[in-house]
């Protein structure tokens, strides 16, 4: 699947990531070695190679023979010109440790990030080491008003208890886990499972096989949404074979699934199955497949509909929650978004 966001500006991401981390928590001027580079975001030297000699030629970075290259200090000064009277918003993915974001992450970064610069914020990205409830205890020492934590697992939930003491308020986007007790962004899935069906309908399909993926808390929330909306619509689907399984499916899980569903005539799946569920509908004539996207710059990959997901709304709606929240002001512990999803058409978007 083609990325949202290409590799310089993942880098260039980075690179502003070392700078404020630099100044913000007296962490090191040099930044990881091209080799290390590539590792990291999967590509090849060249594009490294190209990318620091791009922020050389800007001021940003210094190459030292034998050394390595460095932040230059004058950028690392300049940021306290205005840190002391701007909010600084740190911004962490899933368990705190990842190196590799991928397009779920990535459509939601870019309008987190826009949406902190217009409020005249400071975004970091952090990173926990090992032990999380350390880094969080280093953290709480430095100048740090709040965060956004997209997608975090239930076992995080004592990191968010501890931020709490430190009076760093966190808002979290569509958790792996439903919770009154933590501050989130969430889908509205009775609206998202609606717009499948709407289109299917209009397809001419009433039978849908459903396969899905998702953590027990989320898969119990999404199936009362979808069942809701499915019955509004007088859409038949496969209630019994609904998988509740927070790793995906095997191969044989899905084909498996697919041999005893009856009778169907479309797929709602999982992005990541729909190889498997084509391979395995190959020979049947007239079965409709749609799955889910997150970015409107990679649909239509897969030569099936798509529903794009409103990660992008759900990055500002956090920042906003996270602002009341700084600054007193009303606000609710969950929000539900309210879709403004669409069907994208192979090839239109």
């Amino acid at each position: 699947m083609t990325e949202a966001i290409p590799s310089y500006l993942k880098i260039r991401q980075y690179v502003f990531s070392c700078i404020a981390n630099a100044k913000l928590e007296g962490g090191t001027s040099k930044i990881h070695t091209e080799e290390e580079l590539c590792e990291i975001f999967g590509v090849c030297r060249t594009t490294v190679r190209k990318a620091l000699n791009h922020f050389v030629a800007e001021g940003l970075l210094v190459r030292k023979p034998r050394l390595g290259t460095f932040i230059r200090p004058e950028i690392i000064d300049a940021l306290s010109i205005s840190f002391e009277r701007t909010l600084t918003l740190g911004l962490i993915y899933g368990d705190g440790m990842a190196t590799f974001l991928d397009e779920y992450f990535l459509s939601q970064t870019v309008e987190v990030f826009q949406s902190m610069v217009n409020a005249g914020c400071l975004c970091r990205q952090i990173y926990f080491d090992e032990n999380p409830e350390r880094s969080a205890a280093q953290l709480s020492r430095s100048k740090l008003d709040g965060i956004i934590w997209m997608s975090p697992d239930r076992s995080l939930i004592p990191i968010f208890k501890l931020f709490e003491s430190f009076n760093i308020p966190v808002v979290t986007t569509f958790p792996l886990f439903l919770s009154d007790n933590v501050n989130s962004i969430e889908l509205d899935y009775y609206k998202c499972g609606y717009t499948v069906a709407e289109y299917l309908l209009k397809q001419g399909h009433n039978k849908i096989l459903y396969i899905n993926r998702n953590p027990p808390d989320v898969n119990a929330v999404k199936k009362a949404g979808c069942m809701a909306a499915f019955a509004d619509c007088k859409v038949k689907w496969n209630e019994h074979l609904w998988n509740c399984t927070p790793q995906p499916l095997s191969e044989q899980q899905v084909r498996s699934i697919i041999g005893h569903a009856g009778d169907f005539t479309a797929v709602n799946c999982y992005a990541g199955y729909v190889g498997t569920v084509k391979h395995e509908l190959a020979g049947r004539k007239g079965i409709q497949i749609i799955h889910n996207t997150c970015s409107a710059s990679v649909a239509a990959n897969c030569g099936s509909p798509e529903i794009l997901l409103p990660t992008a709304q759900a990055g500002k709606a956090a920042v906003d929650m996270l602002l009341n929240i700084i600054n007193n002001k009303p606000t609710g512990s969950v929000h539900k978004l309210f879709l403004e999803s669409r069907i994208i058409e192979p090839g239109k978007i």
